[in-house]
């Protein structure tokens, strides 16, 4: 398995991004077993900050899985590298529907 390169830059801010996202659920998380019914607005601020709508109406756990799948955009993804034929040349990879 083998992972995409990045650059110094880009390694610090997806990983600054992640840090973020990271804090956010925590608080999100915490506001759910607390109970709490809506989410303050300092924590939509945070949210909107990094992409993710939240309403003034909406409960921390209605928000938990936007912030799991925005965190999603920052994570490395392995590249497929297919082992060799028999022969020795190398499998293409199957073609994906995205």
């Amino acid at each position: 398995m083998t992972w995409e390169g990045e650059s110094g830059p880009q390694r610090a801010d997806r990983r600054s991004r992640l840090g973020q996202l990271d804090r956010v659920l925590e608080v999100l998380e915490e506001l759910n077993l607390e109970g709490e019914r809506t989410v303050p607005p300092e924590v939509r601020r945070q949210l909107e900050r990094n992409g993710i709508s939240c309403l003034a109406d909406e409960s921390p756990s209605a928000v938990l899985e936007r912030v799991l799948n925005g965190q999603e955009v920052y994570l490395l993804h392995p590249i497929t590298v297919l082992p060799p034929r028999l022969d020795g040349r190398r499998q293409r990879a199957p073609k994906s529907d995205l």
